[in-house]
């Protein structure tokens, strides 16, 4: 009983911020907008239909036009995040970030118990084993616990940040004007900054 209590990983706020600790990397994950994220996007636009506040029809209309045609949209259905069964009892493939907003947990997969029986006789056993009452199972059947660093959408991300930062513009432009060609001053100064940061080679 004592190892099946202490077996159960609680992916709350200060679990969450150890594992980033863990790895020196941000505290929170910094692609948690609708704008920098087609998951947290799809993840905060789905809740809408299962209690939460919506995205404006607009707005949503808007930032499902732009993630659908890009690359980092989900092709097949078990990519993408989805909410299915009676009553919302399953959440698949959640960003981590949005669930915990919802939740109050890390989690990439939600399960609701199947029903008042199975919930019973699972708040029966945790009584048992007098567990805590930040415990999940008190309201979930499962969940799997992830951190943003394990989101499959984050390395891809960050290398797309970093390229776009690394990116070499031109100094020099090639552009009808008086004397024939131009000093882009605006790039001058953005490499100058990156090779004092050491990110230009």
């Amino acid at each position: 009983m004592v190892n099946e209590k202490m077996s159960v990983i609680i992916p709350d706020l200060q679990w969450y911020l150890e594992q980033s600790a863990c790895k020196n990397i941000s505290p929170r994950c910094p692609f948690a907008t609708v704008q920098s994220c087609p998951r947290f996007y799809q993840s905060l636009s789905l809740l809408g239909d299962a209690g939460s506040t919506k995205i404006p029809e607009k707005e949503d209309k808007k930032l499902f036009k732009k993630w659908k045609c890009t690359p980092l949209w989900p092709i097949t259905k078990e990519q993408a995040t989805s909410i299915s069964g009676y009553e919302d009892n399953h959440f698949w493939n959640f960003c981590p970030e949005v669930s915990f907003g919802r939740f109050d947990f890390f989690a990439s997969d939600l399960d609701r118990y199947a029903d008042e029986i199975d919930k019973d006789l699972a708040h029966s056993n945790l009584s048992k084993i007098k567990t805590t009452s930040d415990d999940w199972r008190w309201s979930w059947a499962n969940i799997k616990p992830q951190h943003y660093s394990e989101c499959p959408l984050y390395s891809v991300l960050l290398r797309l940040k970093t390229d776009i930062n690394n990116r070499h513009e031109d100094i020099i432009d090639f552009k009808p004007n008086f004397h024939g060609i131009g000093l882009n001053i605006n790039a001058l100064i953005r490499k100058i900054k990156r090779r004092i940061k050491g990110k230009d080679v």
